[in-house]
Protein backbone atom coordinates (compact mmCIF):
# COMPACT_ATOMS: atom_id res chain seq x y z
CA UNK A 1 0.00 0.00 0.00
CA UNK A 2 2.78 2.40 0.96
CA UNK A 3 4.55 1.52 -2.27
CA UNK A 4 1.48 2.38 -4.38
CA UNK A 5 1.11 5.72 -2.60
CA UNK A 6 4.79 6.45 -3.08
CA UNK A 7 4.44 5.72 -6.80
CA UNK A 8 1.40 8.03 -6.97
CA UNK A 9 3.38 10.85 -5.37
CA UNK A 10 6.30 10.26 -7.77
CA UNK A 11 3.93 10.44 -10.75
CA UNK A 12 2.42 13.63 -9.35
CA UNK A 13 5.83 15.26 -9.00
CA UNK A 14 6.74 14.11 -12.52
CA UNK A 15 3.58 15.71 -13.91
CA UNK A 16 1.79 12.47 -14.80
CA UNK A 17 -1.51 13.47 -13.19
CA UNK A 18 -3.61 10.73 -14.80
CA UNK A 19 -1.32 7.96 -13.55
CA UNK A 20 -1.13 9.54 -10.09
CA UNK A 21 -4.94 9.64 -9.84
CA UNK A 22 -5.27 6.03 -10.99
CA UNK A 23 -2.80 4.91 -8.32
CA UNK A 24 -4.65 6.91 -5.64
CA UNK A 25 -7.88 5.16 -6.64
CA UNK A 26 -6.13 1.80 -6.31
CA UNK A 27 -4.95 2.69 -2.80
CA UNK A 28 -8.44 3.84 -1.79
CA UNK A 29 -9.93 0.66 -3.24
CA UNK A 30 -7.85 -1.30 -0.78
CA UNK A 31 -7.74 1.20 2.12
CA UNK A 32 -10.69 3.62 1.80
CA UNK A 33 -9.52 5.79 4.70
CA UNK A 34 -5.94 6.35 3.48
CA UNK A 35 -5.21 9.97 4.46
CA UNK A 36 -2.29 10.15 2.02
CA UNK A 37 -4.32 8.95 -0.96
CA UNK A 38 -7.28 11.19 -0.07
CA UNK A 39 -4.99 14.19 0.30
CA UNK A 40 -3.20 13.59 -3.01
CA UNK A 41 -6.42 12.86 -4.88
CA UNK A 42 -7.93 16.06 -3.47
CA UNK A 43 -4.91 18.05 -4.64
CA UNK A 44 -5.18 16.47 -8.09
CA UNK A 45 -8.86 17.38 -8.32
CA UNK A 46 -8.09 20.92 -7.20
CA UNK A 47 -5.32 21.37 -9.77
CA UNK A 48 -7.63 19.94 -12.41
CA UNK A 49 -10.15 22.73 -11.79
CA UNK A 50 -12.54 20.52 -9.80
CA UNK A 51 -12.37 22.33 -6.47
CA UNK A 52 -15.85 21.30 -5.32
CA UNK A 53 -14.89 17.62 -5.74
CA UNK A 54 -11.58 18.19 -3.96
CA UNK A 55 -13.11 19.58 -0.78
CA UNK A 56 -14.74 16.42 0.68
CA UNK A 57 -11.61 14.39 -0.10
CA UNK A 58 -9.38 16.89 1.69
CA UNK A 59 -11.73 17.15 4.66
CA UNK A 60 -11.76 13.37 5.00
CA UNK A 61 -7.95 13.31 4.80
CA UNK A 62 -7.79 15.91 7.60
CA UNK A 63 -10.03 13.82 9.82
CA UNK A 64 -7.28 11.21 9.87
CA UNK A 65 -4.36 13.67 9.83
CA UNK A 66 -5.70 17.05 11.13
CA UNK A 67 -2.36 18.87 11.08
CA UNK A 68 -1.23 17.94 7.58
CA UNK A 69 -0.19 21.29 6.08
CA UNK A 70 -0.43 20.13 2.46
CA UNK A 71 -4.06 19.11 3.00
CA UNK A 72 -4.85 22.31 4.88
CA UNK A 73 -3.27 24.45 2.17
CA UNK A 74 -5.16 22.62 -0.57
CA UNK A 75 -8.47 22.80 1.29
CA UNK A 76 -8.03 26.55 1.82
CA UNK A 77 -7.32 26.99 -1.90
CA UNK A 78 -10.36 24.86 -2.82
CA UNK A 79 -12.63 26.91 -0.54
CA UNK A 80 -11.38 30.11 -2.16
CA UNK A 81 -11.85 28.63 -5.63
CA UNK A 82 -15.57 28.00 -4.96
CA UNK A 83 -15.98 31.44 -3.37
CA UNK A 84 -16.29 30.29 0.25
CA UNK A 85 -13.79 32.81 1.64
CA UNK A 86 -15.09 32.54 5.19
CA UNK A 87 -14.23 28.84 5.21
CA UNK A 88 -10.92 29.55 3.47
CA UNK A 89 -9.99 31.92 6.30
CA UNK A 90 -10.91 29.34 8.92
CA UNK A 91 -8.76 26.65 7.26
CA UNK A 92 -5.78 28.98 6.81
CA UNK A 93 -5.95 29.92 10.48
CA UNK A 94 -5.85 26.21 11.32
CA UNK A 95 -2.70 25.90 9.20
CA UNK A 96 -1.13 28.92 10.90
CA UNK A 97 -1.86 27.35 14.31
CA UNK A 98 0.16 24.32 13.18
CA UNK A 99 3.02 26.39 11.74
CA UNK A 100 2.98 30.17 11.81
CA UNK A 101 6.41 30.54 10.22
CA UNK A 102 5.34 30.00 6.60
CA UNK A 103 5.00 33.23 4.59
CA UNK A 104 2.61 31.58 2.12
CA UNK A 105 0.08 30.83 4.87
CA UNK A 106 -0.01 34.48 5.94
CA UNK A 107 -0.37 35.44 2.29
CA UNK A 108 -3.33 33.06 1.86
CA UNK A 109 -4.93 34.54 4.96
CA UNK A 110 -4.53 37.99 3.45
CA UNK A 111 -6.19 36.84 0.23
CA UNK A 112 -9.13 35.30 2.13
CA UNK A 113 -9.61 38.51 4.12
CA UNK A 114 -9.26 40.72 1.04
CA UNK A 115 -11.89 38.66 -0.76
CA UNK A 116 -14.30 39.67 2.01
CA UNK A 117 -13.26 43.35 1.82
CA UNK A 118 -11.58 43.23 5.25
CA UNK A 119 -8.80 45.40 3.93
CA UNK A 120 -7.11 46.44 7.17
CA UNK A 121 -6.81 42.85 8.41
CA UNK A 122 -5.68 41.72 4.97
CA UNK A 123 -2.93 44.35 4.98
CA UNK A 124 -1.73 43.00 8.34
CA UNK A 125 -1.57 39.45 6.97
CA UNK A 126 0.40 40.55 3.90
CA UNK A 127 2.78 42.49 6.15
CA UNK A 128 3.30 39.33 8.22
CA UNK A 129 4.16 37.40 5.05
CA UNK A 130 6.66 40.10 4.01
CA UNK A 131 8.25 40.14 7.48
CA UNK A 132 8.99 36.43 7.05
CA UNK A 133 10.01 36.73 3.37
CA UNK A 134 11.00 40.30 2.37
CA UNK A 135 11.38 39.29 -1.29
CA UNK A 136 7.80 38.04 -1.57
CA UNK A 137 6.76 40.08 -4.63
CA UNK A 138 3.17 38.88 -4.66
CA UNK A 139 2.71 39.86 -1.02
CA UNK A 140 4.08 43.36 -1.71
CA UNK A 141 1.64 43.65 -4.62
CA UNK A 142 -1.39 42.56 -2.62
CA UNK A 143 -0.42 44.75 0.31
CA UNK A 144 -0.47 47.62 -2.18
CA UNK A 145 -3.94 46.61 -3.35
CA UNK A 146 -5.22 46.54 0.25
CA UNK A 147 -3.70 49.96 0.98
CA UNK A 148 -5.33 51.34 -2.17
CA UNK A 149 -8.69 50.16 -0.87
CA UNK A 150 -7.88 51.85 2.45
CA UNK A 151 -7.37 55.13 0.57
CA UNK A 152 -3.61 55.18 1.28
CA UNK A 153 -2.28 55.59 -2.28
CA UNK A 154 1.20 56.88 -1.34
CA UNK A 155 1.93 53.76 0.72
CA UNK A 156 0.33 51.56 -1.95
CA UNK A 157 2.56 53.10 -4.61
CA UNK A 158 5.66 52.21 -2.57
CA UNK A 159 4.46 48.60 -2.24
CA UNK A 160 3.94 48.26 -5.98
CA UNK A 161 7.36 49.75 -6.68
CA UNK A 162 8.95 47.18 -4.36
CA UNK A 163 6.98 44.40 -6.07
CA UNK A 164 8.22 45.59 -9.48
CA UNK A 165 11.82 45.72 -8.23
CA UNK A 166 11.43 42.00 -7.47
CA UNK A 167 9.31 41.09 -10.51
CA UNK A 168 9.57 43.84 -13.17
CA UNK A 169 7.62 41.94 -15.84
CA UNK A 170 4.36 41.49 -13.94
CA UNK A 171 1.57 43.26 -15.88
CA UNK A 172 -0.79 43.12 -12.89
CA UNK A 173 1.63 45.12 -10.77
CA UNK A 174 2.12 47.74 -13.47
CA UNK A 175 -1.66 48.03 -13.71
CA UNK A 176 -2.07 48.38 -9.94
CA UNK A 177 0.74 50.93 -9.71
CA UNK A 178 -0.95 52.88 -12.48
CA UNK A 179 -4.15 52.96 -10.44
CA UNK A 180 -2.33 54.21 -7.32
CA UNK A 181 -0.71 56.95 -9.39
CA UNK A 182 -4.09 57.81 -10.85
CA UNK A 183 -5.46 58.19 -7.32
CA UNK A 184 -2.68 60.75 -6.77
CA UNK A 185 -3.74 62.54 -10.00
CA UNK A 186 -0.43 61.66 -11.67
CA UNK A 187 -2.17 60.92 -14.94
CA UNK A 188 0.90 60.72 -17.20
CA UNK A 189 2.76 58.33 -14.91
CA UNK A 190 -0.38 56.24 -14.47
CA UNK A 191 -0.85 55.99 -18.23
CA UNK A 192 2.76 54.90 -18.71
CA UNK A 193 2.31 51.97 -16.33
CA UNK A 194 -0.95 50.91 -17.99
CA UNK A 195 0.87 51.06 -21.32
CA UNK A 196 3.70 48.97 -19.86
CA UNK A 197 1.15 46.40 -18.64
CA UNK A 198 -0.31 46.26 -22.15
CA UNK A 199 3.14 45.89 -23.70
CA UNK A 200 3.61 42.83 -21.49
CA UNK A 201 0.07 41.54 -22.15
CA UNK A 202 -1.75 43.22 -25.07
CA UNK A 203 -4.97 41.36 -24.22
CA UNK A 204 -5.09 42.72 -20.66
CA UNK A 205 -8.63 44.19 -20.68
CA UNK A 206 -8.43 45.76 -17.22
CA UNK A 207 -5.31 47.72 -18.19
CA UNK A 208 -7.06 48.90 -21.37
CA UNK A 209 -10.02 50.05 -19.27
CA UNK A 210 -7.85 51.74 -16.65
CA UNK A 211 -5.84 53.47 -19.36
CA UNK A 212 -9.13 54.78 -20.74
CA UNK A 213 -10.10 56.18 -17.35
CA UNK A 214 -6.70 57.83 -16.87
CA UNK A 215 -7.05 59.53 -20.22
CA UNK A 216 -10.63 60.57 -19.54
CA UNK A 217 -9.66 61.99 -16.14
CA UNK A 218 -7.01 63.97 -18.01
CA UNK A 219 -9.64 65.04 -20.59
CA UNK A 220 -7.87 63.19 -23.41
CA UNK A 221 -11.19 62.13 -24.90
CA UNK A 222 -9.91 61.27 -28.36
CA UNK A 223 -7.69 58.50 -27.00
CA UNK A 224 -9.76 57.64 -23.93
CA UNK A 225 -13.04 56.55 -25.47
CA UNK A 226 -11.68 53.73 -27.70
CA UNK A 227 -10.21 51.86 -24.71
CA UNK A 228 -13.37 52.57 -22.69
CA UNK A 229 -15.02 49.97 -24.93
CA UNK A 230 -12.96 47.35 -23.07
CA UNK A 231 -15.50 47.56 -20.23
CA UNK A 232 -17.28 44.77 -22.08
CA UNK A 233 -14.28 42.43 -21.94
CA UNK A 234 -13.04 43.37 -18.45
CA UNK A 235 -14.95 40.93 -16.27
CA UNK A 236 -15.15 42.99 -13.02
CA UNK A 237 -16.51 45.93 -15.02
CA UNK A 238 -18.73 43.85 -17.30
CA UNK A 239 -20.47 42.46 -14.21
CA UNK A 240 -21.61 45.99 -13.27
CA UNK A 241 -23.13 46.88 -16.66
CA UNK A 242 -26.37 44.89 -16.37
CA UNK A 243 -28.01 42.91 -13.59
CA UNK A 244 -28.04 39.80 -15.76
CA UNK A 245 -24.99 38.94 -17.78
CA UNK A 246 -27.04 37.09 -20.41
CA UNK A 247 -28.41 40.49 -21.49
CA UNK A 248 -24.92 41.48 -22.61
CA UNK A 249 -24.51 38.12 -24.32
CA UNK A 250 -27.63 38.95 -26.35
CA UNK A 251 -26.31 42.45 -27.07
CA UNK A 252 -23.02 41.16 -28.43
CA UNK A 253 -24.81 38.93 -30.95
CA UNK A 254 -26.56 41.93 -32.54
CA UNK A 255 -25.23 44.27 -35.27
CA UNK A 256 -23.56 47.37 -33.88
CA UNK A 257 -24.39 50.98 -34.70
CA UNK A 258 -21.30 53.06 -35.51
CA UNK A 259 -22.79 56.53 -35.31
CA UNK A 260 -24.64 59.04 -37.51
CA UNK A 261 -22.36 58.33 -40.46
CA UNK A 262 -23.37 54.66 -40.36
CA UNK A 263 -25.37 54.30 -43.58
CA UNK A 264 -28.57 52.33 -43.62
CA UNK A 265 -32.12 52.68 -42.41
CA UNK A 266 -33.99 51.01 -39.63
CA UNK A 267 -34.22 51.67 -35.95
CA UNK A 268 -31.21 51.92 -33.64
CA UNK A 269 -31.60 50.58 -30.09
CA UNK A 270 -29.66 52.28 -27.31
CA UNK A 271 -29.27 49.87 -24.38
CA UNK A 272 -28.96 51.19 -20.82
CA UNK A 273 -25.96 50.26 -18.70
CA UNK A 274 -24.51 50.74 -15.23
CA UNK A 275 -26.32 52.55 -12.39
CA UNK A 276 -29.10 55.07 -12.69
CA UNK A 277 -26.71 58.00 -12.35
CA UNK A 278 -24.58 56.73 -15.24
CA UNK A 279 -27.73 56.18 -17.29
CA UNK A 280 -28.73 59.83 -16.80
CA UNK A 281 -25.20 60.97 -17.64
CA UNK A 282 -25.10 59.07 -20.93
CA UNK A 283 -28.61 60.23 -21.83
CA UNK A 284 -27.34 63.80 -22.16
CA UNK A 285 -26.49 62.68 -25.71
CA UNK A 286 -30.18 62.21 -26.58
CA UNK A 287 -30.54 65.74 -28.02
CA UNK A 288 -27.75 64.96 -30.47
CA UNK A 289 -29.30 61.62 -31.33
CA UNK A 290 -32.50 63.50 -32.14
CA UNK A 291 -30.61 66.12 -34.17
CA UNK A 292 -28.76 63.41 -36.12
CA UNK A 293 -32.06 62.27 -37.63
CA UNK A 294 -31.50 58.62 -36.74
CA UNK A 295 -34.63 56.71 -35.75
CA UNK A 296 -33.98 55.22 -32.32
CA UNK A 297 -35.50 53.48 -29.33
CA UNK A 298 -33.85 54.33 -26.01
CA UNK A 299 -33.91 52.20 -22.86
CA UNK A 300 -34.32 54.07 -19.57
CA UNK A 301 -34.91 53.16 -15.95
CA UNK A 302 -38.63 52.52 -15.46
CA UNK A 303 -38.75 55.02 -12.59
CA UNK A 304 -37.72 57.84 -14.96
CA UNK A 305 -39.69 56.78 -18.02
CA UNK A 306 -42.40 59.50 -17.67
CA UNK A 307 -39.77 62.22 -17.25
CA UNK A 308 -37.98 61.20 -20.45
CA UNK A 309 -41.22 60.95 -22.38
CA UNK A 310 -42.08 64.51 -21.25
CA UNK A 311 -38.65 65.84 -22.19
CA UNK A 312 -38.52 64.20 -25.64
CA UNK A 313 -42.11 63.73 -26.82
CA UNK A 314 -41.05 62.70 -30.34
CA UNK A 315 -38.65 59.99 -29.20
CA UNK A 316 -39.38 56.37 -28.37
CA UNK A 317 -38.44 55.00 -24.93
CA UNK A 318 -38.78 51.56 -23.37
CA UNK A 319 -38.25 50.59 -19.71
CA UNK A 320 -35.04 48.92 -18.61
CA UNK A 321 -35.69 45.20 -18.16
CA UNK A 322 -33.71 41.97 -18.11
CA UNK A 323 -34.27 40.19 -20.39
CA UNK A 324 -34.32 43.33 -22.52
CA UNK A 325 -37.42 44.59 -24.31
CA UNK A 326 -38.24 42.95 -27.62
CA UNK A 327 -37.85 46.38 -29.23
CA UNK A 328 -34.17 46.36 -28.26
CA UNK A 329 -33.58 42.82 -29.44
CA UNK A 330 -35.27 43.33 -32.81
CA UNK A 331 -33.68 46.65 -33.74
CA UNK A 332 -31.55 46.81 -36.89
CA UNK A 333 -28.50 48.01 -34.94
CA UNK A 334 -27.65 48.43 -31.26
CA UNK A 335 -25.31 50.41 -29.05
CA UNK A 336 -24.71 50.59 -25.31
CA UNK A 337 -25.43 54.05 -23.93
CA UNK A 338 -21.90 54.27 -22.51
CA UNK A 339 -20.56 54.14 -26.06
CA UNK A 340 -22.41 57.32 -27.12
CA UNK A 341 -19.75 59.71 -25.76
CA UNK A 342 -17.18 58.04 -28.00
CA UNK A 343 -19.31 59.11 -30.96
CA UNK A 344 -20.30 62.62 -29.86
CA UNK A 345 -17.68 63.79 -27.29
CA UNK A 346 -14.29 63.24 -28.92
CA UNK A 347 -12.84 66.55 -27.68
CA UNK A 348 -13.20 68.90 -24.76
CA UNK A 349 -14.79 71.47 -27.07
CA UNK A 350 -17.55 68.97 -27.89
CA UNK A 351 -18.78 69.24 -24.30
CA UNK A 352 -19.97 72.74 -25.03
CA UNK A 353 -22.93 70.98 -26.63
CA UNK A 354 -23.96 69.42 -23.31
CA UNK A 355 -27.57 70.43 -22.56
CA UNK A 356 -27.99 72.85 -19.67
CA UNK A 357 -31.11 70.93 -18.68
CA UNK A 358 -32.23 67.47 -19.72
CA UNK A 359 -35.37 66.65 -17.73
CA UNK A 360 -38.30 68.55 -16.24
CA UNK A 361 -40.19 67.80 -13.06
CA UNK A 362 -43.97 67.90 -13.15
CA UNK A 363 -44.90 71.58 -12.56
CA UNK A 364 -47.84 70.84 -10.24
CA UNK A 365 -45.62 68.68 -8.01
CA UNK A 366 -42.89 71.34 -7.92
CA UNK A 367 -45.53 73.88 -6.84
CA UNK A 368 -46.74 71.46 -4.14
CA UNK A 369 -43.29 71.14 -2.59
CA UNK A 370 -42.57 74.85 -2.90
CA UNK A 371 -45.61 75.52 -0.73
CA UNK A 372 -44.13 73.23 1.93
CA UNK A 373 -40.75 74.93 1.68
CA UNK A 374 -42.23 78.42 1.86
CA UNK A 375 -43.99 77.39 5.05
CA UNK A 376 -40.55 77.00 6.64
CA UNK A 377 -40.12 80.76 6.47
CA UNK A 378 -37.73 82.99 4.55
CA UNK A 379 -34.26 81.90 3.56
CA UNK A 380 -32.38 79.67 1.15
CA UNK A 381 -33.89 76.19 0.72
CA UNK A 382 -31.14 73.60 0.28
CA UNK A 383 -31.59 69.93 -0.64
CA UNK A 384 -28.93 67.82 1.09
CA UNK A 385 -27.77 64.29 0.21
CA UNK A 386 -24.65 62.74 1.72
CA UNK A 387 -24.27 59.02 1.06
CA UNK A 388 -24.07 56.29 -1.55
CA UNK A 389 -25.54 52.82 -1.19
CA UNK A 390 -22.82 51.17 -3.29
CA UNK A 391 -21.67 48.12 -1.33
CA UNK A 392 -17.99 48.26 -2.24
CA UNK A 393 -14.82 50.08 -1.30
CA UNK A 394 -15.76 52.99 -3.57
CA UNK A 395 -18.47 53.97 -1.10
CA UNK A 396 -15.88 55.70 1.11
CA UNK A 397 -15.18 58.06 -1.80
CA UNK A 398 -18.86 58.81 -2.31
CA UNK A 399 -20.23 59.07 1.21
CA UNK A 400 -20.21 61.16 4.36
CA UNK A 401 -22.33 61.21 7.54
CA UNK A 402 -25.07 63.72 8.15
CA UNK A 403 -23.24 64.63 11.37
CA UNK A 404 -20.32 65.85 9.24
CA UNK A 405 -22.56 68.70 8.07
CA UNK A 406 -23.42 69.95 11.57
CA UNK A 407 -21.65 73.31 11.18
CA UNK A 408 -23.23 73.85 7.75
CA UNK A 409 -26.68 73.10 9.14
CA UNK A 410 -26.27 75.93 11.66
CA UNK A 411 -25.90 78.62 9.00
CA UNK A 412 -28.46 81.35 9.65
CA UNK A 413 -31.12 81.93 7.04
CA UNK A 414 -30.74 78.47 5.44
CA UNK A 415 -33.33 75.69 5.59
CA UNK A 416 -32.21 72.17 4.76
CA UNK A 417 -34.25 69.39 3.18
CA UNK A 418 -33.18 65.76 3.53
CA UNK A 419 -33.24 64.18 0.04
CA UNK A 420 -30.98 61.26 0.94
CA UNK A 421 -32.48 57.98 -0.30
CA UNK A 422 -32.71 55.20 2.25
CA UNK A 423 -33.74 55.27 5.90
CA UNK A 424 -32.21 58.42 7.41
CA UNK A 425 -34.47 58.84 10.45
CA UNK A 426 -31.82 57.81 12.99
CA UNK A 427 -29.24 60.19 11.54
CA UNK A 428 -31.73 63.06 11.49
CA UNK A 429 -32.74 62.37 15.08
CA UNK A 430 -29.10 62.29 16.22
CA UNK A 431 -28.30 65.56 14.47
CA UNK A 432 -31.43 67.18 15.89
CA UNK A 433 -30.41 66.09 19.40
CA UNK A 434 -26.87 67.44 18.93
CA UNK A 435 -27.63 70.71 17.14
CA UNK A 436 -31.29 71.47 17.72
CA UNK A 437 -31.80 71.53 13.95
CA UNK A 438 -34.21 69.17 12.26
CA UNK A 439 -34.12 68.71 8.50
CA UNK A 440 -37.35 68.66 6.59
CA UNK A 441 -38.10 65.19 5.24
CA UNK A 442 -41.09 64.20 3.13
CA UNK A 443 -41.95 60.94 4.87
CA UNK A 444 -44.67 60.03 2.40
CA UNK A 445 -42.14 59.91 -0.46
CA UNK A 446 -39.99 56.86 -1.20
CA UNK A 447 -36.88 58.69 -2.37
CA UNK A 448 -35.50 55.57 -4.03
CA UNK A 449 -38.54 54.58 -6.08
CA UNK A 450 -40.69 57.73 -6.40
CA UNK A 451 -38.30 59.54 -8.70
CA UNK A 452 -40.96 61.83 -10.15
CA UNK A 453 -41.45 63.17 -6.62
CA UNK A 454 -37.71 63.28 -6.04
CA UNK A 455 -37.22 65.43 -9.15
CA UNK A 456 -39.99 67.77 -8.02
CA UNK A 457 -38.47 68.18 -4.53
CA UNK A 458 -35.05 68.98 -6.00
CA UNK A 459 -36.53 71.43 -8.46
CA UNK A 460 -38.45 73.19 -5.67
CA UNK A 461 -35.23 73.87 -3.75
CA UNK A 462 -32.84 76.75 -4.44
CA UNK A 463 -29.63 74.70 -4.21
CA UNK A 464 -28.58 71.04 -4.05
CA UNK A 465 -25.58 69.93 -1.97
CA UNK A 466 -24.62 66.30 -2.47
CA UNK A 467 -21.84 63.77 -2.54
CA UNK A 468 -21.21 61.70 -5.67
CA UNK A 469 -24.42 59.70 -5.73
CA UNK A 470 -27.54 59.52 -7.89
CA UNK A 471 -28.83 62.81 -6.46
CA UNK A 472 -25.98 64.65 -8.21
CA UNK A 473 -27.13 63.25 -11.54
CA UNK A 474 -30.80 64.06 -10.87
CA UNK A 475 -29.85 67.65 -10.03
CA UNK A 476 -27.67 67.92 -13.12
CA UNK A 477 -30.46 66.61 -15.32
CA UNK A 478 -32.71 69.34 -13.94
CA UNK A 479 -30.08 72.01 -14.55
CA UNK A 480 -30.17 72.76 -10.83
CA UNK A 481 -27.46 74.75 -9.13
CA UNK A 482 -25.46 72.05 -7.31
CA UNK A 483 -22.48 71.83 -5.00
CA UNK A 484 -20.82 68.47 -5.50
CA UNK A 485 -18.67 67.20 -2.62
CA UNK A 486 -15.85 64.66 -2.77
CA UNK A 487 -12.90 63.84 -0.55
CA UNK A 488 -9.74 65.93 -0.57
CA UNK A 489 -10.28 67.33 -4.04
CA UNK A 490 -10.18 63.83 -5.50
CA UNK A 491 -13.17 63.24 -7.80
CA UNK A 492 -14.14 59.57 -7.70
CA UNK A 493 -15.09 59.45 -11.39
CA UNK A 494 -13.66 60.98 -14.55
CA UNK A 495 -16.86 62.84 -15.35
CA UNK A 496 -16.52 64.97 -12.18
CA UNK A 497 -12.89 65.87 -12.88
CA UNK A 498 -12.39 69.62 -13.49
CA UNK A 499 -10.31 70.87 -16.38
CA UNK A 500 -6.65 71.68 -15.99
CA UNK A 501 -7.45 75.38 -15.55
CA UNK A 502 -9.50 74.73 -12.39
Amino acid sequence: MDRLLQQAEECFRAGDRARAEALCQQVLGRAPGSAGALRLLGILRLEGGRAAEAMPLLREALQADPENLDALDALAAACAAVGDYRQAEEVVRRALAVDGSRPVAHFRLGMALASRARWSEAAGAFEAAIALEPRYAEAHHNLGDALTKLNRPHEAMACFQRALALDPSNPDTHNSLGFALQELRLWGAAARHYERALALDPSYAKAHYNLALARLFHHDFEHGWPDYEQRLTCEPIRATLRKRRDALDRYERLPRWHGPSDAGGGEVAIWAEQGIGDQILFSTLIPELVASGVRFVYEVDRRLLPAYERAFPGARFVPLDDPPSEALRRADRVLLAGSLPGLFRRSQAAFERQPARLLNARPERVAHYRRWLNALGPGLKVALSWSSTRADWWMQKKSARLADFASLLKLPGVRFVDVQYGDTAAERDAVAAATGIRLLHFDEVNYFNDLEEMLAILDACDLVITTSNATAHFAGALGKRTWLLYLAGQPPFHYWAPGEDH
